[in-house]
């Protein structure tokens, strides 16, 4: 059949349609119903049942200590409490002592045995947070007593195996901060015994000292090379004084002894011309000697320092006192010029011996820096060493008076009774509806799907002809009497299977089978 408007008289056609196929396969409706029903029943019989039980613990950490010890006793916090639950309780170890307690094995010998339970008793336990520090633990499985026992006993190895782990790990945490802190009390005795041997093994002064010093001695020496300059300035003055002084005397000796010449030359003259005319060529020649001798001595000095000269000629000594007091000044400079170098080599070397000290200043400075860095690390370090022993402490005595985070039982698991899922009485209920359905919706899809004409709609659409009038089904007297014996006998059939139904759910509920 091809696909037709969905229309109201089309679906009063189609479940006429559908009743009347019913009614020809009557038979095989009831038959099926039947099979179904007791189908589904027996499915029921062998549905296993699924029990669970559920305990509720609460953890507990909003106690009347937690608020006088804020920020000085580290309690055991909630934060990813779930995850560490499920890992405690899931534990093998906590696991085996259930199964163990509760013989849950025939033979505790057997490893395989225990394992595999342990292994499936874990993976059917669940653990999930329902509220502020709320943890439900809830398990399931085909004996309700097996179920309510395992859940109880979990719980209860849980909360006492959670106590005792609070206050060993408190213990053990406070025993080895306690070593540590003595540790780092050694090393700080070791880094104030280290500081105080470089202090007193290595004094040089500070560097703002040596630095000081080092300014001091470039000023000094500043001022001395200053001086050194001002005296070697001076005595280049003085020395070219001294030479001009000194060809001043050089030229008053050659004047002396070119007049002493001409004293000689003059006496011999007046020799000779008190025996000769003045016509002798020794007194012509001697006068021109003297003549000569007279433009050598205006040549070297001037008519004026000649005039000088020859009158003062026979007063002076040959010693000039400006030329000695140009020496004496000479010397004088010369002498304070080398007490000035010296005075530079000696600050020179102060400068260099106060540069050595400010080098070993400064690489001591880098292993004091190093030595009081290691002090001041580890005093810090002892001194948090210190406030953490003391919170362990605390911590220690808080869980081992118990009022860290404690867990305890909020709500006790309860022994299941009902069944969880699918029970036998949904099965009782849902036989005789899936019996009478499922014939009824294959009778649906074999109308949908039979070739057939069986609607005249659909006739005027495949020829395209109009349909004048349609021949309704007719009965004949026969066929009703036939009809109602067989409605007659189907009934009663219906009715055996029911009581069979009933009988069997009743048995299987009173635990015959």
């Amino acid at each position: 059949m091809s696909e037709a408007n969905l229309d109201a008289s089309f679906i009063i056609n189609f479940v006429k349609v559908v009743i009347r196929e019913a009614i020809n396969h009557k038979t095989i409706v009831a038959v099926s119903f039947a099979i179904v029903s007791l189908a589904v029943l027996l499915v029921g019989t062998q549905f296993p049942k699924q029990f669970s039980a559920r305990t509720q613990i609460y953890a507990d950490s909003q106690n009347i200590i937690r608020p006088l010890l804020q920020g000085q006793a580290a309690t055991t916090s909630i934060s990813d409490q779930i995850k560490n639950v499920r890992e405690a309780i899931t534990s093998p170890r906590l696991l085996r002592q259930a199964v163990e307690d509760l013989n849950l094995v025939a033979n505790p010998e057997n490893a395989l045995e225990v394992e595999n339970t342990t292994r499936s008793i874990g993976n059917r336990l669940s653990i999930r947070a329902i509220g502020p520090g709320l943890i439900e633990i809830s398990f399931s499985g085909n004996d309700a007593s097996v179920v309510y026992n395992i859940v109880s006993k979990v719980t209860d190895l849980f909360i006492r195996d959670s106590a005792e782990s609070k206050r060993r790990e408190s213990r053990e945490a406070y025993l080895f901060i306690d070593k540590q802190a003595k540790n780092y009390k050694d090393q700080l005795v070791a880094a104030e015994q280290s500081l105080k041997e470089f202090n007193s093994d290595n004094y040089d002064g500070t560097e703002g000292e040596a630095r000081t010093r080092i300014i001091a001695i470039e000023n000094e020496i500043e001022t001395i090379e200053i001086e050194i300059e001002e005296s070697l300035t001076r005595i280049n003055s003085l020395e070219r004084e001294l030479v001009s002084e000194t060809q001043f005397v050089e030229n008053r000796f050659r004047n002396e002894e070119l007049r002493s010449r001409l004293s000689d030359a003059q006496s011999r003259l007046d020799t000779l011309l008190l025996t000769y005319t003045e016509d002798y060529p020794d007194v012509v020649a001697l006068k021109q000697q003297i003549v000569d001798l007279k433009a050598a001595i205006q040549n070297s000095e001037g008519s004026a320092l000649v005039t000088v000269s020859g009158s003062n000629s026979s007063s002076e000594n040959n010693v000039n006192p400006l030329y000695e007091e140009l020496r004496r000044l000479i010397a004088t400079e010369k002498v304070d010029l080398n007490a000035r170098r010296r005075r530079l080599e000696r600050q020179n070397a102060e400068l260099q011996e106060e540069r050595d000290r400010l080098e070993r200043i400064a690489e001591r400075q880098a292993d004091l820096a190093e030595l009081t860095r290691d002090y001041n690390v580890t005093r810090s370090i002892y001194e948090d060493m210190l406030e953490r022993k003391e919170r362990a402490r605390l911590s220690m005595t808080l869980d081992i008076e118990g009022q860290g985070v404690s867990f305890r039982i909020q709500e006790p698991a309860s022994f299941p009774i009902q069944p969880d899922g699918f029970r036998f009485l949904h099965f009782v209920l849902a036989g005789p509806l899936l019996g009478a359905l499922i014939p009824l919706g294959l009778l649906v899809v074999y109308v949908y799907v039979d070739p057939r004409i069986r609607f005249a709609d659909s006739l005027e659409r495949i020829t395209g002809v109009r349909v004048l009038g349609v021949v309704p089904h007719m009965t004949t007297p026969l066929g009703k009497r036939i009809l109602r014996s067989d409605v007659i006998l189907l009934s009663i059939f219906i009715v055996l299977v029911m009581v069979v139904y009933l009988s069997i759910a009743f048995a299987h509920r009173a635990g015959v089978f």
